[in-house]
């Protein structure tokens, strides 16, 4: 499990770099931005990693905002890039490789597990104008990456049974899985100059509903909500997972039980309860090993901070 978080963090950023492939390579002139130990790090490699977060920001920010954002983000990217280049040279300086078969294997997982085939993700890169064998060196570069941060790091990590209990009792809470409930939703939507006639509908239905008539067959016919096809069916529902007027009428409701009408911004609803299951904690055994992958991911990246630290201190880097 823990060789598994080192590799999936960092083909996670391959991914998004690549991403923006297509865009780079049509816009951006390629001029070196920075030099760390001997290796540049080029405007096309930034415009990589940006391009992906300049897409989501735009839709959030707007101006002077959006160029300080941006300013930030090129600031994070540059740091990465060169935490990057860094690693890859001590790697280096250790003989740490990955072979063929090792890279393959990871393009077949790649290929399985987010495309369902090893075609299918050619063709994703071949519509992107993304050469495959750049994906390749970018994938061989992170499996080395991952190998040299578990021989300088992750080597390091010790943890005692005594601290993952010691977790355990400190934050007990974080192993309740709350009361939940199968909750059934009718819902006629707010329509500002027809209100009247929502709440007249609203009413009728519960009027229904309270004569026997079936709640589910009725939202079908009905309900304006999501799931009005599956007979208002929302699933089960963890306390505390809806706004408070709603949640609090939900867990107020018994199996079978159906709800008074109840008024929300975007409409009014009436909700059925089927099934409610009591809050339940993990034990200790039970929750032992998601524990202990907590702690050593923290001590992870406390101590992957610390030797990167070291590196920059004594390597030669330049921005430009």
């Amino acid at each position: 499990m823990k060789k598994r978080f080192y590799i999936k963090t960092i083909c996670v950023m391959t991914l998004f770099l690549f991403a923006a492939a297509q865009y780079a390579h049509s816009v951006v002139v390629d001029k070196i931005v920075g030099v760390v130990n001997g290796e540049v790090i080029t405007q096309r490699e930034v415009a990589q990693y940006l391009y992906p977060v300049y897409e989501e920001y735009q839709k959030e920010y707007t101006g002077r905002n959006l160029e300080e954002k941006m300013m930030e983000a090129e600031d994070m990217v540059l740091n990465q890039l060169i935490e990057d280049k860094l690693i890859l040279s001590e790697a280096k300086k250790e003989g740490i490789k990955a072979d063929n078969d090792e890279v393959d294997a990871r393009i077949r997982e790649i290929a399985i597990e987010r495309f369902g085939s090893e075609e299918k993700f050619r063709e994703v890169l071949a519509i992107q104008n993304i050469s495959f064998s750049e994906m390749k060196e970018s994938l061989r570069n992170d499996i080395i990456k991952s190998k040299i941060v578990r021989e300088k790091v992750g080597s390091r990590v010790i943890i005692t049974p005594s601290e993952v209990r010691r977790y355990y009792d400190e934050h007990i809470d974080e192993f309740v899985e709350p009361e939940s409930a199968e909750v059934f939703n009718m819902l006629v939507r707010k329509k500002e100059a027809q209100d009247d006639k929502s709440k007249e509908l609203i009413k009728k239905i519960k009027t229904l509903i309270d004569n026997g008539k079936d709640f589910e067959a009725l939202a079908m016919e009905y309900s304006e909500g999501p799931n009005a096809k599956g007979g208002g069916g929302l699933g089960f529902i963890s306390k505390g997972e809806m706004i408070k007027e709603i949640d609090e009428t939900i867990f107020a409701l018994e199996p079978t039980q159906v709800s008074e009408i109840v008024e929300t911004p975007i409409g009014y609803h009436i909700f059925k309860v089927t099934e409610k299951l009591p809050a339940t904690s993990k034990d200790f055994d039970s929750a032992k090993e998601e524990i202990t992958e907590a702690i050593y991911k923290k001590k992870i990246q406390r101590n992957l901070a610390k030797w990167l630290k070291e590196l920059k201190e004594n390597a030669y880097i330049s921005i430009k």
